[in-house]
């Protein structure tokens, strides 16, 4: 009997100890968990935080870098190649996309036709709000000390680079000829139209004035065995149309035709 007490009281002595053990696990377990979801709330926190700033900051700069998007398109390239002679006429923040050639005062020298555009016109110009970025048109006259002088300028001579809505710039060159110059615009696309303007130099008034001003369109044709395009409006205005117009007071947005 001795030996049963003896073994009776080991044995619970033996399973209050495991229950002390199990409860010391137990608890240390919970530390442990509870410790390690604290450190991954953290982590959590931490990347949320740095994974915000770099989208919040790309969000600015694309935000910024919408403003600087070319929306519209030219084929009316930049020409960089001129003399030095004609440079001193091109203002701050133009350039040159177009140049011609001839005698427009019928004085036997060498005249020049700029037309300029500004540098941001690209990105600036909106026609369908009434906001067109003007592209000037410069008349110079050749010298006999080889230099020019500015004879007469005009903003409103040119169509602006959207004003052919999303047919893209309508702008296609100037021409000069023994007293005459001539302003081409003309569109190839969903719509199909020319705009030639000419003016005429008066050697008594000392001028140019509006010639003629002749505008045509065309459209697809139905007949599959004939030309892709036939004529479709062909309108010629002169002096009796639109009366003495000169060259500086010439507005081609007032006359806009398609």
């Amino acid at each position: 009997m001795p030996h049963l007490h003896k073994a009776l009281s080991l044995c619970a002595t033996l399973r209050q100890q495991t229950t002390t053990m199990n409860s010391f696990f137990k608890i240390s377990l919970l530390l442990i968990l509870t410790s390690c979801g604290e450190k991954s709330s953290d982590n959590k926190a931490l990347t949320l935080k740095e994974s915000s700033s770099p989208k919040t900051a790309n969000l600015k700069q694309d935000t910024n870098s919408y403003s600087n998007v070319k929306k519209h398109q030219t084929f009316n390239d930049t020409i960089d190649t001129l003399p030095n002679v004609l440079k001193v006429f091109i203002p701050n923040g133009y350039s040159v996309i177009n140049f011609s050639v001839g005698d427009a005062n019928l004085d036997g020298l060498t005249d020049e036709i700029l037309v300029l555009r500004k540098s941001t016109e690209e990105t600036t110009s909106n026609y369908a709000e009434d906001k067109p970025e003007r592209r000037p048109m410069l008349l110079l006259l050749g010298q006999t000390d080889k230099t020019y002088k500015l004879a007469k300028r005009n903003d409103n001579a040119v169509y602006c680079i959207d004003c052919g809505g999303v047919f893209g710039d309508p702008f296609t060159g100037t021409t000069i000829k023994n007293g005459f110059f001539s302003i081409e615009h003309g569109i190839a696309g969903g719509q199909h139209w020319e705009h030639v303007t000419t003016f005429k130099f008066n050697k008594i008034k000392g001028n140019w004035f509006l010639y003629k001003d002749h505008f045509k369109s065309y459209k697809f044709n139905d007949d599959d065995n004939g030309n892709a395009l036939v004529k479709e409006r062909d309108k010629l205005e002169t002096e009796k149309n639109f009366g003495i117009v000169s060259f500086d007071k010439f507005n081609i947005y007032s006359k806009k035709e398609y």
